[in-house]
C-alpha cells in the first residue's frame, strides 16, 4: 500500500538497474546483435563457476541501504564470484577478487565498447560494496566473457583502490537518490489528485458502474477477469478509472493498457481528456519504431544521428521529463527533438517512470518482441486488455512460426559467403524432404540444431554488410528463419507441426494459446480482458486463460432492446448454394431500400461472395452502392471511410473485418446492418488442428474451431449499428442456420430475433418497427 504523506517511499533497485541508469554512454546498439538466451547465460555461468577454486564463493548476495529526503531505497545484487583473500596464498600480493561473468557470441574484438563499459561499471559497483562491507583497501575485478560460439574465454582485469571505488559508488547513488526524490515528489502529487479524482460523468451508464466496481474489486484481490461490455457502455472509462484509483492507493505501481490496433489508443486519449483537469498522468503510447523515428534507416542505426551518442544526451532529457508533463505522443516527440534523441528509444527508457503505458498486444505477449526489461517487475503491474476478442487469434500467430523453402533459396542466391550459401542450400533440401512426409509430431534434433546455428551465422554475416543494399523482402526472410529456429527449440503439447508439400512450407502452429497466455498473465499483479463482443464468454475464457477462478461478467446493452430489430431470413448461403442465394439477397435488399432508404452496411464472409452480391444489386440502380477495397492501403482506407459520410448508401464490407469492426460512425449513424451467412471460416489445416485439439479436450472441436469464432464476427459486425441512446436500426441475418437453437443461444440477449420468411413479411416488420 502507499505510504503516508510524511513517510518515505521505499524502493529496491538492482545493481544492474543502477549501472544502466547512471553509467550508460555512447550510442544505442543496433538490436540485431546475437544475444544468448537466459538459459544459455545460466549454463555459461555455471560452467565457469565450476572451474574456480574450492573457496570461490558463487552467487553472493550483497546490499546497501540508502536514504534521501523523500525515499528509502535498497541497492541489491548477486555477485557471480567472490574470492576473498585469506592472507595464506603463496602468490603475493594478497588481493580479493570480484568476478562478473557475461556470456556472449562476440569475440573480444567484436564486443561493442558501449557494452564493455556498462559491464565494467556493474562489476565496479559490486566491488565497491565488497570493499565497504569487508573493509578492504583494494580489490581486483575480473570481467570474464564466455564466447558461446567456440567456448573461448576472454577477460578484463583491473586493480582498484577502495577509495576510488567508494567515490564511484557514492556518485552513482547520489545521482539516483536525487532522481528518486524528485520522482517521489511527483508521485505524492499524482496520488493526491488520483485519490480526489471524481468519476467524470454525472451518472454511470447502465452496466458501467457494475463493470467499474467489478474491475476495482478484481484488481484489489489480484484476480483475473473477463468482461463482456457491449458497445456504448463506456468500457474504457469503466476499466481505466478503477485502475487509476488503485494506482493512487499504491495497490499497483503501473498500468499497461493493451490494444489490438493503434487506433485503440484514441479511446484511452479520450478517456484521459475527460478525466482532466483533475488528472495529469504520465503516459506513453508505444508504437513501432518505423512509425516514430524519422531519422533512422529501416534496417540500420549506424547512420542515425538520433541514436549516435544517444546515452550521452539522455540524462538531460530524462531530468527534463521529471519537471514537465508527458501526457501524449506530442510531448514525448517534443522532448526527443529538443535533445536530438530517438523518440522510440526514449519512450522505452522512460517506461519505468510513467503511470500508464498504452501499447499493442505484442509488447507483452509476443515472446520475440516482448519488452522484458520493462516488465521485469510485472508483479506490480496491472494489465488491461482491450478488444480482447482479438487476442486468441493474435496469440496463435505470436506463438506460431513458419518456414518456406523458396525463401531459403532466395536467401542463398543473395549470400556471397560460399560456405554459408552451401549450408542454406543444404537446409533447403532437408526442409523439402520433410515437407514430403505425411505428418510429423516433432522436429529432428539435428534439424533444430542446424536451424539455430545457421540463423545465427546468417545474422552475423548481415551485421558485417551494408544493410541499405538489400531489399526489404530479404530481411523478412532472415527474420522468418530466425523466428522459426527459435520456435523449433521447444514444441509444446498444444503445438501442431503442419507440412505443406505443395507450398513447401513447414509450420509450427499453436492450436491453443491459453497455456502460454496464462503463463505470461500470471506474472502480473492482475489481468483484465474486456470487449464489446466477448461472446461466447466460455469460449474466450477457455482460449485466454486456464485459471478456473477467473471472474466472468456478461453485461446487458445499455440501450433499450426496442432500438434494434433483429430479423432472421432463412436463406441457404452454404458454399454450393451461393449462386442460388443471390437473387433472394437482391429481393430482400430491394424491399429494405423501398421501405427505408438510408445508410446500411452489407457484410459477407468473403470478398468473392460480397462481389457477387454487389453485382446482383446493380440491377437496382436506385441503391447507391459502395464496396470496400481488398487489402486496402492506409490511403484507400481513409477514402472509403470518407465515402461513408454520405447521406445514403449500401456499403459492402467483410464480416468482422477492418470496416466491420474498426470504424465508429457515431456522428453519421447507420440505419441497418445486413449480414450474409454465418461467417464460418473455410476449412484449413490450421482450423482442423484446432478442432482436433478441442475434440480431445471437451468434444467441442467444431464449435471452438469454426462456430464460436464465426458468431463472434457476426456480433462484432452487428455492433456497428447501435452506438448511443439515439440510434435505432435493423439487423438482418440472412441464413437459415441463424434460426437453429445452437446459434440463437449464442446471440446477445437483447437481440430477441424474429423469423421472417419472405419480403412481404419483412415489409410488415419494418413498418411496425419504425412506427413504434
Amino acid at each position: 500500500m502507499k505510504p503516508g504523506p510524511d513517510t518515505p517511499r521505499t524502493f529496491r533497485i538492482a545493481i544492474t538497474e543502477l549501472a544502466h541508469f547512471c553509467c550508460r554512454e555512447g550510442s544505442v546498439l543496433s538490436g540485431n546483435e546475437r544475444t544468448p538466451t537466459a538459459q544459455q547465460g545460466q549454463e555459461g555461468h555455471k560452467k565457469l563457476q565450476g572451474q574456480r577454486p574450492p573457496h570461490y564463493q558463487q552467487e553472493v548476495s550483497i546490499s546497501k541501504a540508502l536514504q534521501g529526503k523523500h525515499c528509502e531505497w535498497t541497492l541489491a545484487g548477486r555477485i557471480d564470484g567472490l574470492l576473498m583473500d585469506s592472507g595464506q596464498s603463496a602468490q603475493p600480493p594478497h588481493t580479493s577478487i570480484v568476478e562478473e561473468i557475461k556470456t556472449t557470441y562476440c569475440t573480444e574484438a567484436e564486443l561493442p565498447p558501449e557494452q564493455r563499459q556498462l559491464h565494467l561499471a556493474q562489476v565496479r559497483l559490486y566491488a565497491a560494496l565488497v570493499c565497504e562491507q569487508q573493509q578492504l583497501e583494494q580489490v581486483e575485478i575480473h570481467l570474464t566473457y564466455l564466447n558461446l560460439s567456440d567456448e573461448s574465454v576472454f577477460q578484463h582485469r583491473a586493480l582498484f583502490s577502495a577509495d576510488s571505488l567508494q567515490a564511484f559508488l557514492s556518485r552513482c547513488c547520489q545521482q539516483y537518490t536525487e532522481w528518486l526524490d524528485q520522482h517521489c515528489l511527483y508521485l505524492q502529487q499524482r496520488d493526491q489528485s488520483l485519490n480526489q479524482l471524481p468519476f467524470p460523468f454525472a451518472a454511470y451508464r447502465a452496466g458501467q458502474r457494475t463493470l467499474s466496481v467489478t474491475v476495482y474489486r478484481d484488481i484489489r484481490e489480484q484476480k483475473q477477469g473477463l468482461y463482456h461490455a457491449p458497445t456504448g457502455l463506456g468500457k474504457t472509462m469503466a476499466t481505466l478509472f478503477p485502475a487509476l484509483r488503485q494506482l493512487g492507493q499504491g495497490v499497483v505501481r503501473q498500468i499497461w493498457y493493451l490494444t489490438a490496433k493503434n487506433s485503440g489508443h484514441n479511446s484511452v486519449r479520450q478517456a484521459l481528456q475527460q478525466l482532466s483537469p483533475g488528472l495529469n498522468p504520465r503516459v506513453i503510447y508505444l508504437q513501432a519504431k518505423d512509425k516514430t523515428c524519422t531519422t533512422c534507416p529501416l534496417h540500420s542505426q549506424q547512420n542515425c544521428t538520433a541514436q549516435s551518442g544517444y546515452y550521452d544526451r539522455l540524462p538531460a532529457a530524462r531530468w527534463e521529463f521529471q519537471t514537465r508533463p508527458c501526457a501524449d505522443t506530442e510531448d514525448l516527440n517534443t522532448l526527443a527533438q529538443r535533445h536530438k534523441l530517438c523518440p522510440h528509444q526514449l519512450a522505452r527508457d522512460l517506461l519505468p517512470w510513467v503511470d500508464l503505458v498504452v501499447a499493442d498486444y505484442n509488447y507483452v505477449f509476443d515472446p520475440y518482441t516482448r519488452l522484458s526489461d520493462a516488465l521485469n517487475k510485472s508483479r506490480q503491474l496491472c494489465l488491461l486488455v482491450d478488444e480482447a476478442h482479438n487476442l486468441p487469434d493474435r496469440a496463435r500467430t505470436m506463438f506460431s512460426a513458419a518456414l518456406q523453402v523458396k525463401k531459403l533459396g532466395s536467401l542463398a542466391s543473395q549470400i556471397t559467403d560460399k560456405p554459408l550459401k552451401s549450408r542454406l542450400k543444404s537446409l533447403a533440401r532437408q526442409c523439402r524432404e520433410l515437407c514430403q512426409q505425411e505428418q510429423a509430431s516433432a522436429l529432428d534434433s539435428g534439424l533444430r540444431h542446424t536451424l539455430l546455428v545457421l540463423s545465427e551465422q546468417l545474422n552475423e554475416w548481415f551485421l558485417q554488410q551494408n544493410w541499405l543494399l538489400f531489399p526489404q523482402e530479404l530481411f523478412e526472410s532472415v527474420m522468418e528463419l530466425w523466428r522459426f529456429a527459435q520456435r523449433a527449440q521447444t514444441i509444446h503439447p498444444e503445438d501442431a507441426i503442419l507440412l505443406d508439400p505443395h507450398a513447401e512450407k513447414i509450420q509450427i502452429y499453436c492450436t491453443d494459446p491459453a497455456p502460454e497466455l496464462e503463463k505470461i498473465a500470471a506474472g502480473f499483479h492482475s489481468s483484465h480482458y474486456f470487449s464489446g463482443s466477448l461472446l461466447p464468454l466460455h469460449y474466450f475464457q477457455r482460449c485466454i486463460t486456464t485459471n478456473p477462478q477467473c471472474t466472468q461478467l456478461i453485461l446487458d446493452s445499455p440501450f433499450a432492446p426496442a432500438h434494434q430489430s433483429t430479423v432472421i431470413i432463412p436463406l441457404n448461403t452454404r458454399y454450393p448454394s451461393r449462386p442460388q442465394s443471390l437473387p433472394l439477397i437482391g429481393a430482400v435488399l430491394h424491399t429494405l431500400w423501398q421501405c427505408r432508404p438510408g445508410r446500411y452496411l452489407l457484410a459477407a464472409p468473403s470478398f468473392e461472395y460480397l462481389g457477387d452480391a454487389m453485382d446482383t444489386l446493380r440491377q437496382h440502380p436506385q441503391i447507391p452502392l459502395l464496396m470496400q477495397p481488398n487489402s486496402p492501403s492506409p490511403e484507400e482506407r481513409a477514402q472509403f471511410l470518407a465515402m461513408l459520410q454520405q447521406d445514403r448508401f449500401l456499403a459492402g464490407v467483410i464480416t468482422g473485418g477492418l470496416f466491420a469492426e474498426g470504424i465508429d460512425l457515431k456522428h453519421n449513424t447507420l440505419d441497418g446492418v445486413i449480414i450474409i451467412g454465418t461467417c464460418l471460416p473455410p476449412p484449413s489445416p490450421e482450423r482442423e488442428q484446432i478442432k482436433h485439439r478441442f475434440d480431445a479436450a471437451n468434444r467441442q472441436g467444431f464449435d471452438f474451431a469454426y462456430r464460436y469464432p464465426a458468431i463472434n464476427r457476426v456480433i462484432q459486425t452487428a455492433g456497428r449499428l447501435i452506438r448511443d441512446e439515439q440510434d435505432r436500426g435493423i439487423v438482418l441475418l440472412l441464413d437459415d442456420r441463424f434460426n437453429e437453437l445452437r446459434y440463437r443461444t449464442l446471440m446477445p440477449a437483447h437481440w430477441q430475433p424474429r423469423l421472417v420468411k419472405n419480403p412481404c413479411q419483412l415489409e410488415a416488420v419494418l413498418d411496425a418497427f419504425y412506427r413504434n
